[in-house]
């Protein structure tokens, strides 16, 4: 799980000593972006690092960042975590291909292309061209990998798969888990039709309540005016609780008996990552994708209709799972690996 290889790269760049490393962060201000930032903040705050200079912090990503952050010197490395590489700065370029709609399929795009804006296809230029100037082209999961390979094959010898780090949970939850509560966290994006999984699952949970009685009850990390303005009308079993900071959304997952993802298109999904940390059935489609990120915690169900995933929520929440003794994630190893420390050994 640590690194998939076969994609080109032995996933093993050459170290970069004590030279100086510039990481562009830009962009990083919510969702997997923002998690992902708080994992760096971690690793520096626990490993000394001098040599290393972060930018870009609550900045938005515009051509005029993209242009000052050329300027700023010569590096042993720099590293864009925003999917737009460096294109002009000496030394070693790495980017992060985090985004999935820049690597559309052409069904994908023949079923969502009208809800994308020209916005993204200009983005989509930039992200594949700078890509095409990077030294090491760095992906979450084999998924996201064979993406990017379809739509720019030329990057097979530099294309390397590492799982975005995630740190162990602190610890297990001080309350018992409310046996009957499902975390739904979502993200609304005119692309994802959450409304139409969202609907899906309150028709699934109805229809098991009413064949056991129980009260059941999901909490949805997205406002019920997010949810209307996207088509989805009355629920009868869905909590809308507003988008959440990780500190609020780790509080939920400690009281929640399992979690529901439903998305269909993820370069990585930090909750099904978080649901595998802590041991936490995990309630989604039976792809590739979510069995290689969720694990052991996969309770998969194989189509998008109201009694798959109904049958599916009964057996997770009936299900328990016992923490793996390695973290799979471990984020001091992804940041050795990623601002070139050497790996400590196995």
């Amino acid at each position: 799980m640590d690194v998939t290889t076969g994609f080109g790269t032995t996933g093993t760049p050459p170290p970069a000593d004590d030279g100086p490393v510039l990481v562009d962060c830009a962009g990083a201000r919510m969702g997997g972006a923002l998690r992902f930032l708080l994992e760096l903040d971690g690793h520096l705050a626990r490993v000394e690092r001098p040599n290393v200079r972060v930018i870009g912090r609550d900045r938005p990503i515009t051509a005029t960042w993209l242009a000052r952050r050329e300027r700023l010197g010569r590096f042993a490395r720099v590293i864009s975590l925003n999917n737009v590489g460096f294109a002009a700065t000496a030394g070693s370029r790495y980017v992060l291909l985090r985004n999935p709609l820049h690597f559309l399929r052409p069904a994908e795009l023949e079923l969502i292309g009208t809800r994308l804006d020209s916005r993204m296809a200009r983005q989509t230029r930039i992200v594949r061209q700078a890509a095409r100037r990077a030294d090491f082209v760095v992906v979450p999961a084999a998924s996201m990998a064979e993406r990017v390979l379809d739509a720019v094959p030329d990057l097979v010898s530099r294309l390397t798969v590492r799982p975005h780090p995630l740190s162990m949970p602190q610890a297990a939850p001080a309350q018992p888990r409310e046996p009957h509560l499902l975390l739904c966290p979502v993200l609304f994006s005119p692309w994802k039709a959450m409304a139409t999984l969202l609907r899906l699952v309150d028709q699934a949970v109805t229809t098991l309540a009413a064949e056991t009685g129980a009260d059941l009850r999901v909490v949805v990390t997205a406002t019920r005016e997010e949810a209307t303005a996207d088509g989805l009308g009355p629920t009868g079993h869905l909590d809308f609780v507003g988008r959440l900071t990780p500190q609020e959304l780790t509080h939920h997952q400690n009281r929640c008996r399992a979690l529901i993802y439903p998305t269909r298109i993820e370069s990585f999904g930090y909750p099904l990552a978080e649901a595998r940390l802590a041991a936490l059935p995990v309630v989604a489609r039976n792809i590739a994708h979510n069995r290689d990120i969720a694990g052991p915690v996969l309770v998969p169900y194989q189509w998008e209709e109201p009694a798959e995933i109904a049958a599916a929520i009964h057996r997770a929440l009936n299900t328990t799972f016992v923490p793996e003794p390695v973290n799979p994630f471990d984020p001091d190893r992804y940041f050795n690996w990623l601002l070139g420390a050497p790996e400590k050994a196995a």
